[in-house]
C-alpha cells in the first residue's frame, strides 16, 4: 500500500459520508418516518421539527487511484492499516463510529475507527479516528506524532452516486484529494517533495446505516 492510500482511504470515507447523509435526509423526509431515540450518535428532532440523520453502523471503503498508488510505492513509501481498519482486494475499509447531520443544512460530522500508518526511511506517521465534516466537505485525522488534528482531504461529490432508503445509504463515485497542508506536513516528516496538494487519493463506497426523526 502507499502513503497516499492513507490520504485516498481518508477522503473516501469523508465524502461518502456527506453524500450518503444528504440523501437520507431526503429519502427519510418523504417516508415521513418517525423514531425515537438518544444518545450522541441518534437521531433528534428539535423543537422547530428539524430532522435530523444519525449514521448508526457501516463502513467506508478506499479505492485507491493506481497512479498514485504506483508512485508511492516505488519511492518506498508504504501505508497500513491500523486497529479496526481492515485491507482487502476492494480497497481500505473503516467502520463508521457514528454521525449526526441535520437534514436540512446537512451540516454535522460523520465519524470512523481505525486509522492508517505512513512508514518510509525508517521512518512512521500514524493518522487515525477519521472525522467528516459534510459542511465543509472535508476529512479531518488525528496524528499521534503531532499530537493534534489536522485537516487531510478534500471531497469531490459532482460525480457521487447514491441509493438510499430511510435505514440504508449505499454512496459510490466520490473522489478524494489531499489537502495542500497534509502534503507539506508529509513532505517535510519524510524529507521529500514527492507529494503533492491536490493530488488525487482514489475513489470512496460507503454502505450505512441510518436512523431518522422527522416531525
Amino acid at each position: 500500500m502507499s502513503v497516499r492510500r492513507t490520504a485516498t482511504a481518508t477522503a473516501a470515507a469523508t465524502a461518502a459520508l456527506a453524500v450518503a447523509l444528504s440523501v437520507a435526509g431526503t429519502s427519510a423526509a418523504q417516508a415521513g418516518s418517525t423514531h425515537h431515540s438518544a444518545g450522541a450518535h441518534h437521531a433528534t428532532a428539535d423543537r422547530a421539527g428539524t430532522t435530523y440523520i444519525a449514521l448508526t453502523g457501516g463502513k467506508t471503503t478506499l479505492a485507491l487511484d493506481k497512479n498514485t498508488a504506483a508512485a508511492l510505492t516505488s519511492n518506498g513509501v508504504s501505508v497500513n492499516p491500523v486497529a479496526e481498519a481492515k485491507a482487502s482486494k476492494a480497497g481500505i475499509s473503516f467502520p463508521i463510529q457514528g454521525g449526526l447531520i441535520n437534514a436540512k443544512t446537512l451540516g454535522g460530522t460523520i465519524t470512523h475507527s481505525g486509522g492508517l500508518v505512513f512508514s518510509a526511511g525508517g521512518k512512521s506517521l500514524t493518522i487515525r479516528d477519521f472525522e467528516v465534516s459534510t459542511s465543509k466537505k472535508t476529512l479531518t485525522a488525528w496524528v499521534d506524532e503531532v499530537g493534534a488534528r489536522i485537516p487531510v482531504l478534500n471531497l469531490k461529490l459532482g460525480k457521487a452516486k447514491v441509493k438510499a432508503t430511510a435505514k440504508h445509504l449505499t454512496v459510490s463515485g466520490i473522489r478524494a484529494t489531499l489537502q495542500k497542508g497534509a502534503a507539506q506536513a508529509l513532505n517535510g516528516y519524510f524529507s521529500t517533495s514527492l507529494i503533492k496538494g491536490g493530488l488525487p487519493v482514489g475513489k470512496v463506497q460507503v454502505s450505512a446505516s441510518v436512523k431518522v426523526l422527522h416531525r
